[in-house]
């Protein structure tokens, strides 16, 4: 009789552990699915309105010292698709942001174009680029094509 009960309430507890464990993955999978799921459709809402701006193309220039270096960087950043007057003004100013582009680049020596100032011209760049757009702002810039010649 002991023995009965004791089976009897071995199984009960078993049976609890084991519908807690499976009501536990269900309704903590369930959660994370949707999390998982809101993530990646906000994320691709971000990237469906973001375009890459590529008018500024590839830069040739000279470096600042005495014996110049030849500096060639393709340059680009992206910006907001859906926006369409800043969109428009990207258009209208290409030139203006190549040249800025290209003043930048010339103003730095070859030493300021180590990797190690990759930053230091990103902002430098994108400082130079801001100060003539007025409808938005640049954010982040792309370097791609990178070199310094000596």
């Amino acid at each position: 009789m002991a023995a009965q009960a004791l089976a009897l309430v071995a199984g009960l507890l078993v049976l609890v552990l084991v519908a807690g464990t499976v009501y536990g993955f269900v309704a903590g999978t369930r959660q994370k699915k949707l999390a998982v799921e809101l993530d990646r459709a906000q994320t691709a809402a971000e990237l469906a309105s973001r375009a890459a701006y590529t008018a500024v193309g590839t830069i040739r220039a000279k470096s600042a010292d005495k014996k110049a270096a030849v500096i060639v960087a393709t340059v680009a950043f992206p910006y907001d698709s859906g926006d369409r007057a800043f969109a428009e003004e990207l258009l209208r100013k290409a030139p203006v942001l190549k040249a800025a582009a290209a003043a930048v680049l010339s103003s730095k020596k070859a030493a300021e174009l180590a990797p190690a100032f990759e930053g230091t011209l990103k902002a430098a760049l994108r400082d130079a680029f801001n100060a003539r757009l007025s409808l938005g702002k640049v954010t982040e810039i792309w370097l791609s094509d990178f070199a310094v010649i000596q």
